[in-house]
């Protein structure tokens, strides 16, 4: 995730202290029973990048937290050490949760949506159920094309400044997962809900480029602090795997804690999405969406990045907001309404470190194209988002 903050908590070490060492099997070992489970999560864990350091301690948070009850946690782990791995947590005959190796693969790129969909492929032949849940843990920039998010200019203009390493959806050493090569890897309508552990997934682009993808996805406006969602992984997992997955207490339980902290610590964003309602919301956008926003406005729209040369991601209501009829501001409040099911956000990011003051949150952003970047414009048109609001600028 963009500029994933490595602040290290001093409560990591305790809840290392609560893991059990990881035991193996083989992919025979495993039985499937007759009956399906309710759920598979698939938990991606893309770290073969310089997040690597943190993939043992997510497994084991989440192995702390799997409830078992005839449900299945997949964890597929490509780090940067050692060859990509499809783990299984089960709860053994005492009752302990343990992790078993299921597939080794060989070393491959796993930024790559062909990749994706071979794991995909894999989870769902050797861990059926009646419903599939996913999270994605990596570096990721929302919609923003390869390289772009720290370096928008880098496409027109030479920058005598060192790159900041940002990716998009999933980042493997330097090879980064496309959104839309990402959304068409996924089959219409197959998860109930995708969580996005990543920086800057709760763009109106990401999730209108998901709709048909999944029920619901829960994300950030912002970056998310690391360790991210470690520390409510062992109480608040089995909120994913009730009959009807809670996202909202899930979410809750992260911003209660962050929102906890102290100074740049209490810095968190997040908001849980219901996707049927999006179609409605572009067509809505398309017809009354269709006043000019005078570029210095931009200045005053609330922002979620903290680069200080430009704005990639704003507010969707304070802009869209100001693109209609004072009259007609209320029917894009009501939509929201059934599509933003739970959000949240601090009363400031990381102010001590270029952050900002967050004043407004209606738990969408959206990018706003600039004169300054023809080429990130040109990719911004190329999104379904864009097409399905006839390209209002």
């Amino acid at each position: 995730m963009a500029a994933y903050f490595l602040y290290r908590l001093h409560f990591i070490g305790a809840f290392l202290s609560l893991f059990l060492f990881i035991s193996c099997s083989r992919e025979g070992d495993i039985k499937l029973g007759s009956d399906l489970p309710n759920r598979t999560i698939l938990y991606y864990l893309a770290a073969d990048n310089s997040l690597y350091a943190e993939a043992d301690e997510k497994i084991g948070a989440l192995r702390s937290g799997f409830p078992g009850h005839g449900n299945n946690l997949v964890i597929y782990k490509d780090s940067r050490n050692g060859s990509p791995e499809l783990l299984n947590v089960y709860v053994d005959a005492t009752g302990q949760n343990q992790i078993r190796t299921v597939k080794v693969y060989p070393e491959r790129n796993s930024a790559s949506d062909t990749i994706f969909q071979s794991v995909l492929d894999d989870v769902e032949r050797l861990f059926p159920a009646a419903s599939y849940g996913l999270i994605l843990f990596s570096h990721a920039s929302g919609w923003l094309p390869k390289g772009t998010l720290a370096r928008p200019e880098s496409a027109i203009l030479p920058m005598d400044v060192a790159p900041i390493q940002t990716y998009t959806i999933a980042m493997d050493r330097s090879d980064e997962l496309d959104l839309q090569a990402f959304a068409a890897s996924i089959p219409d309508h197959f998860f109930d809900f995708i969580g996005f552990e990543a920086c800057f997934m709760a763009g109106i682009e990401v999730l209108y480029e998901l709709k048909d993808k999944t029920d619901y996805i829960f994300s950030s406006s912002a970056e998310i602090v690391s360790p991210g969602f470690l520390p409510i992984y062992p109480p608040a997992l089995p909120l994913l795997y009730q009959p009807q997955p809670d996202l909202v207490g899930f979410a809750r339980s992260y911003f209660d804690f962050w929102n906890a902290q102290s100074g740049d610590y209490r810095s968190a964003t997040v908001t849980v999405v219901n996707t049927s309602g999006l179609s409605a919301l572009a067509a809505w956008i398309r017809q009354h969406a269709t006043g000019p926003v005078a570029t210095d406005e931009f200045a005053d729209i609330q922002h979620f990045d903290r680069y200080p040369n430009h704005r990639l991601f704003f507010d969707f209501v304070d802009y869209y907001g100001r693109k209609v009829a004072s009259s007609e501001r209320a029917g894009l409040d009501l939509l929201l309404r059934t599509i933003v099911v739970y959000q949240a956000a601090t009363p400031s990011f990381i102010p001590g470190q270029l952050g900002f003051r967050i004043d407004a949150h209606c738990g969408l952003t959206t990018y706003i194209p600039q004169d300054r970047f023809p080429g990130l414009n040109d990719r911004y048109r190329e999104l379904t988002w864009w097409k399905s609001t006839t390209h209002v600028p």
